[in-house]
């Protein structure tokens, strides 16, 4: 880092930076304190596409059912799925209840139906291993279930078959055979999986109607794993739950496709499932086994049990996969007191949608039992027809359906056109081919096709403006939408005044992409999430909030642009609004970003935070050394702690990632998720080895083909390094004779690599940044080349509209 003196701003060192330290936290604090609104109540409950408000303003928590609850899981349902003539009685639950689209992911991409019920059954992600025992013989990769062993008997239940009714297994104990193998997986996963916690927490409280027994009767083999405990045993297991006197019963209807389908293709399969399987005729069994139950319970109740005489709550849930291809699946909630609606929950903030380890909390708190997440079903209730309800959900997960099966096209032509780029530089900025086609062409020519390029990640989030999910070809419909976001991107860059020059380009579109991913954030991150370059819920690693791919556009755009206005400021003579309008800009990103109901990054938040005080320091002319910088390090972590402790004062189900890794910390449970994201960083390095090679890439270009490595004295040392580094003729040290411009450079460095070693799948930050930041020099090295052949553009002229002459900042 080279020394930098006070130069039009003189306070002493050590104060300055104590000044900007206090005054970070001063703000965090103050802000952050005022903003824990309720999570459900911050993301907003808006339906997309309704042409009248007819959802409440907000959602209410699901009441307590004043009976029972019975929980219908039939692996695979979709929304799709639901139809008034093939399903009948899913759509008269639907049509009565409230629906949702279901998250299941637990370990892995795709989920087994044995590892949806565990899940179920846990409370939190877990798998379910392949049985060892010699009796079940199968060579699916998705293990099939088998029915607990009863006094010595054992039944298996086939895929996709009903669960059979021949024996009277009513409130027997059972025993899963050979469980240890079953929970192999869940051993060194870095999830912490409380077997049986449902039916555990269930038995364990007092049931307030004394008609109805503290207990979780099981039917069939899902519903078995889900209240297996540690060691598989199984108590309550029956072939009639519907008419259990227990407060909750849990049926597993059998899976739609194939309950124990194959990871890879084989002959006669196709996508792992076999290609005789007709899904409409699995979807219309299913719909008939659940009828045969609802039957069963109307029977029940008109011989007028004591357990019947109140109506029960019921839900049905798509608990797993049907095919190694991950989908969204089916929720529905129907009984007294469900308004035909929506449900969602705080954890998704995310109307129409939960995922699978929102299930046992929001039973629980159906049930009236303690839940330790206290999360709940929150339902909207809504005035539309069952089918324009309906149409949302599967509109909902066409996008996400679209979205996951694009999301390794769109990187790897981002990635192809990033090395293309590379490629461009390495070989037009070549002193041979500069001298033959003159350097004004040559840094216009990558200027604007860098321009262009930088204009795809903005394009990515702008796509969720535009309905595409309803076109008829949704593919089209998202590449049409991405184009039209690109589009209007780069006219906001090009617009006048500031489309003059290429300093003015380049700010307007730092700008406008800060401008963009600020509001989308604070108005419930709908942008964010369904994008390409953002979160999908398929995969279920973030719901809302800033994603690490956003996070890098963000940290790159607002210090790229915040060192081009305090150049711009500075020319015009206005000293102290050099130091406060970035020190006001740069803790406004650090309030979006880390703000619990908006952002909650808390590793982009350190990020953002750290290239501010960089970014302080250097405007203000404080050397930067070792111990400062580490000071700096610890001035952001403690800020973001004390945001983490806040949150996590709230009760459980209003926390977000910030109040619960804290609770993590506080459990001893961190050390376990840091493995965990460590892990996660080394696979995408595994399957994604492009994306990681861009980091490297980058920096290639910067310090060779832009010439960024003859800024350290000490190259001037090495004759042969400095012969090799001219090479090349990129005109970045031109740009950095402006050194406002060079200091949001190093901003935007401190951020992306503070980003890579604290954020989960850290290695999409600095390479999603290179992405946009070796663009914007591109575009700012075309600005200091005069396109007359003379002086390069003086500073003012560098600024947002002027065209002057004559180099700057020489102070």
């Amino acid at each position: 880092m080279p020394h930098t003196s006070s130069r039009l701003t003189r306070f002493p060192a050590d104060r300055t930076l104590v000044l900007g330290l206090l005054l970070g936290l001063l703000t965090m604090t103050l802000g952050a304190s005022g903003s824990w609104a309720a999570p459900a109540a911050a993301a907003g409950t808006e339906q997309q596409g309704q042409s009248a408000p007819a959802a409440l303003d907000h959602p209410q928590p699901a009441p307590h059912a004043p009976g029972r609850l019975i929980v219908f899981g039939i692996p695979g349902l979709t929304t799709d799925d639901i139809d008034p003539e093939l399903t009948p009685n899913l759509y008269s639950l639907y049509s009565e209840g409230a629906g949702a689209n279901l998250n299941v992911r637990t370990i892995g991409a795709s989920t087994c139906p044995a590892a949806a019920w565990v899940s179920l059954g846990a409370g939190a992600r877990a798998a379910a291993g392949q049985s060892s025992d010699p009796a079940v013989e199968s060579s699916a990769s998705c293990p099939p279930m088998v029915d607990p062993t009863i006094e010595g008997g054992q039944r298996s239940a086939a895929a996709g078959d009903a669960p059979s009714g021949e024996e009277d297994l009513t409130g027997r104990t059972g025993q899963i055979p050979d469980f240890d193998s079953v929970r192999a997986p869940n051993q060194g996963s870095g999830y912490a999986v409380d077997y049986g916690l449902l039916a555990d927490q269930v038995s364990r409280s007092q049931s307030p109607d004394p008609d109805l027994e503290s207990c979780v009767a099981a039917e069939g083999a899902g519903a078995a794993y889900a209240v297996a405990d540690e060691e598989g045993m199984v108590r309550n297991y029956t072939d009639s739950a519907v008419t259990s006197s227990c407060r909750l019963s849990l049926i597993d209807i059998g899976a739609i496709g194939s309950d124990s389908w194959l990871n890879d293709p084989v002959p006669n399969y196709s996508y792992t499932v076999p290609v005789d399987v007709d899904r409409d005729v699995r979807i219309a069994a299913a719909d008939r086994r659940l009828g045969e139950h609802l039957d069963a319970l109307r029977q029940s109740r008109q011989n007028g049990s004591a357990q019947a005489d109140a109506e029960p709550t019921i839900i049905v849930a798509g608990l797993g996969d049907s095919s190694a291809v991950p989908r969204l699946r089916a929720f529905i909630l129907s009984g007294p007191g469900i308004e035909p609606g929506t449900v969602t929950s705080s954890t998704t903030r995310t109307p129409r949608l939960l995922q699978l380890t929102d299930l046992a909390p929001g039973i629980l708190g159906i049930v009236g039992a303690p839940s330790p997440a206290g999360v709940s079903f929150d339902v909207t209730a809504s005035s539309e027809d069952p089918e324009d309800r309906l149409d949302d959900l599967v509109t909902d997960a066409t996008k996400a359906a679209t979205i996951h099966g694009s999301l390794f096209t769109y990187s790897i032509v981002l990635d192809v056109l990033f090395y293309s780029l590379f490629i461009l530089c390495g070989v037009l900025l070549t002193a041979a081919v500069i001298a033959r086609r003159g350097g004004p062409r040559v840094h216009e020519f990558l200027a604007w096709t860098s321009m262009v390029f930088a204009t795809l990640p903005m394009g990515a989030f702008l796509a969720g403006l535009f309905p595409w999910a309803r076109f008829e070809l949704p593919h089209l419909g998202l590449g049409i939408s991405v184009v039209v976001g690109c589009a209007l991107t780069l006219a906001v860059a090009l617009l006048p005044p500031w489309g003059r020059t290429w300093r003015g380009r380049v700010a307007a579109m730092a700008l406008f992409s800060v401008l963009v991913i600020a509001v989308d954030l604070a108005t419930g991150s709908r942008l964010q999430g369904n994008s390409l370059l953002g979160y999908n819920p398929i995969v279920g690693g973030r719901f809302y909030g800033l994603g690490n791919q956003g996070a890098a556009v963000f940290i790159v755009s607002l210090f790229i642009f915040s060192g081009l206005a305090i150049s711009w400021l500075r020319a015009r003579g206005h000293a102290r609004l050099v130091v406060i309008v970035p020190a006001v800009l740069g803790l406004a990103a650090v309030f979006v970003s880390g703000n619990p109901a908006w952002g909650a990054k808390f590793g982009g938040t350190i990020a953002t935070l750290a290239g501010l005080l960089v970014l302080l320091a250097l405007v203000t002319g404080i050397r930067l050394s070792f111990f400062r910088l580490v000071l700096i390090g610890l001035a952001s972590l403690t800020v973001l702690l004390g945001i983490a402790y806040l949150d996590w004062l709230r009760p459980p189900g209003a926390r977000s990632h910030f109040g619960s890794f804290f609770d993590q910390l506080v459990s001893g449970e961190a050390l376990r998720v840091i493995q965990r994201k460590l892990g996660a960083n080394l696979h995408i390095i595994e399957i994604n080895p492009a994306l990681s090679i861009i980091t490297p890439v980058a920096i290639i270009a910067i310090l060779f083909f832009l010439r960024y490595l003859r800024h350290f004295p000490q190259v001037a040392k090495h004759p042969g390094l400095t012969r090799f580094t001219d090479t090349w003729q990129g005109r970045l040290l031109e740009v950095f004779a402006d050194r406002d411009v060079h200091f949001g450079f190093l901003a935007a460095a401190t951020g992306l690599g503070v980003g890579l070693v604290l954020t989960d799948s850290g290695i999409a930050v600095p390479s999603t940044g290179a992405m946009v930041l070796l663009p914007y020099l591109l575009a700012l090295s075309a600005d200091t080349v005069d396109p007359r052949g003379g002086a390069a553009t003086r500073r003012g002229g560098a600024g947002l509209t002027d065209d002057s002459s004559g180099l700057v900042d020489r102070r």
